[in-house]
C-alpha cells in the first residue's frame, strides 16, 4: 500500500478568492421570527464573518494543523488522508477516530494530546494510545470518490489501512455520526477491529437480526421527532445532494450558514451561545477545510448510500462502549441497546452534544482511555 507524507499548503490565490467571495456576499432578507426558528441567525453569522474577514489567519491555522503528522494512503484507488500520532508508553493501543457530517478530522484536535500523552494532564503515560484520524472519502484532504461510497465500503478501506498500511491488527474503532456506522461495520466485519467505542448509536445495518426490533422502532420514532423540526437537511442530502451542491459549493456564505446551523442545533449550548462552547477560530477553520478543498458537495453523498450496505453476515459480538452525551440527536437508554449490542461500558455524561470531542474534550478523552484500560484488563 502506498503511503506518503502530507502537508497542508493551500495556494494563496484560492485563499484570496474565498476572501473576496465572502466580502462580496449577498445576504438574504431576515424575516421576523424567533431566533434560529427559520434557520441560521443572521446576527450570529454576521459576527462570525466579521471575525473571519478581520482577524482570522488561515496560515496560522494551517501551521497548527501541520503540527500533527499527516499522510495520504492509496486504498483500492481511493486517496485517504489521515493523521497518525503515536502514543506514550511501551505498548500504546491503536485507536481509529472517525468523524461524520458535517465534521472532519479537525474535530479531534482538542483530544489528541489527552489521548496520546495523558501524563501531561495528570494521567499515566502507559495509558497513552496511538491515534489514526482519517478524513472520510470526499471530505477535507481525502480524495473525492467518483460516486457515493457507503459506510460498509469505507469500513473495508479503513480496515485495510490499519492492517496492511500501518500494521495494526488489533485496534479500537471510535466513531460518531456517520463515523459510528463505519465503526459498527468495522466491529462486525473488520479483520483488525477488536472493539467499538461510540458517542452515537445508529448503523442499523450492523444490527443484523435485530433490524425489526423494538430498538429500531423506538429509535426511528425518536429521530422522526427530531426530523420534524431539524430534518430538512437530511431529506435533501439523501435525495438530491447534487442540486444542493450547486449553491453550497459556489458560496462560502452559504456553506457557512448550512454548517453553522448544525453546530448550533446539535450542541449542548448554555443560553444558546455558540461562543461559550467553541471559539470562532475553531469554527472558521472547520469551514475553511470544506472550502479550500471544495468538498461540501461530495461530503453529502454518503447520505444516499445506507441502502447499499445490506445485512452483515452475523451480529456484532465484539465489545462496545457508549459515551452517552445528553444533547445527542438520537440516543435511547442502555437497556434498549443491550439486547442488540454487547455493551461493556456505558457512561451517561452530564453535558455535551453531537460534536463530543470538540465540545467536551476532557470527558471524551477520559471515556476512550477508560475503555482501553477495561479492554486491557480483560486480556
Amino acid at each position: 500500500m502506498d503511503i506518503r507524507p502530507f502537508r497542508i499548503d493551500v495556494p494563496q490565490p484560492r485563499l484570496d478568492y474565498l476572501r473576496g467571495r465572502l466580502a462580496d456576499a449577498r445576504w438574504p432578507d431576515e424575516p421576523q421570527a424567533p431566533p434560529w426558528a427559520l434557520g441560521t441567525l443572521p446576527v450570529v453569522l454576521r459576527d462570525l464573518v466579521a471575525y473571519w474577514l478581520r482577524d482570522y489567519d488561515w496560515r496560522r491555522a494551517e501551521a497548527d494543523l501541520n503540527r500533527w503528522p499527516q499522510f495520504v494512503a492509496e486504498v483500492d484507488g481511493q486517496a485517504i488522508h489521515f493523521l497518525h500520532v503515536c502514543g506514550s508508553g511501551a505498548n500504546p493501543k491503536p485507536v481509529l477516530l472517525i468523524h461524520g457530517w458535517p465534521g472532519g478530522f479537525n474535530e479531534f484536535l482538542p483530544v489528541i494530546e489527552r489521548l496520546t500523552r495523558p501524563e501531561r494532564f495528570g494521567g499515566d503515560a502507559e495509558d497513552g494510545v496511538t491515534l489514526v484520524i482519517p478524513s472520510l472519502p470526499g471530505y477535507g484532504f481525502s480524495g473525492k470518490p467518483s460516486a457515493p461510497v457507503s459506510p460498509r465500503t469505507i469500513a473495508r478501506w479503513f480496515d485495510r489501512l490499519m492492517i496492511e498500511g500501518l500494521g495494526y491488527a488489533d485496534y479500537l474503532a471510535q466513531g460518531g455520526d456517520w463515523g459510528s456506522m463505519v465503526a459498527f461495520w468495522l466491529g462486525s466485519e473488520g479483520k483488525g477491529c477488536a472493539a467499538v467505542h461510540t458517542n452515537f448509536i445508529a448503523g442499523w445495518g450492523a444490527l443484523g437480526g435485530a433490524s425489526l426490533s423494538s430498538l429500531l422502532q423506538k429509535s426511528m420514532a425518536q429521530f422522526q421527532r427530531f426530523a420534524a423540526s431539524h430534518g430538512g437537511y437530511q431529506s435533501i442530502q439523501s435525495t438530491r445532494p447534487l442540486t444542493l451542491a450547486y449553491g453550497l459549493q459556489d458560496s462560502p456564505l452559504g456553506t457557512a450558514a448550512w454548517i453553522l446551523e448544525k453546530f448550533h442545533a446539535w450542541s449542548d449550548l448554555k443560553d444558546g451561545d455558540l461562543w461559550l462552547v467553541y471559539t470562532r477560530e475553531q469554527l472558521v477553520t472547520h469551514l475553511m477545510i470544506y472550502l479550500v478543498t471544495d468538498t461540501i458537495g461530495t461530503s453529502t453523498w454518503i447520505y444516499t448510500t445506507p441502502s447499499q450496505d445490506g445485512e452483515p453476515a452475523g451480529p456484532l459480538i465484539k465489545p462496545v462502549a457508549v459515551a452517552h452525551f445528553p444533547r445527542e440527536l438520537v440516543m435511547l437508554s442502555r437497556p434498549d441497546y443491550e439486547a442488540c449490542f454487547p455493551i461493556r461500558r456505558w457512561t451517561d455524561h452530564p453535558v455535551g452534544g453531537h460534536f463530543a470531542a470538540m465540545e467536551q474534550p476532557v470527558l471524551f478523552a477520559e471515556d476512550v482511555l477508560a475503555f482501553v484500560r477495561q479492554l486491557r484488563g480483560a486480556q
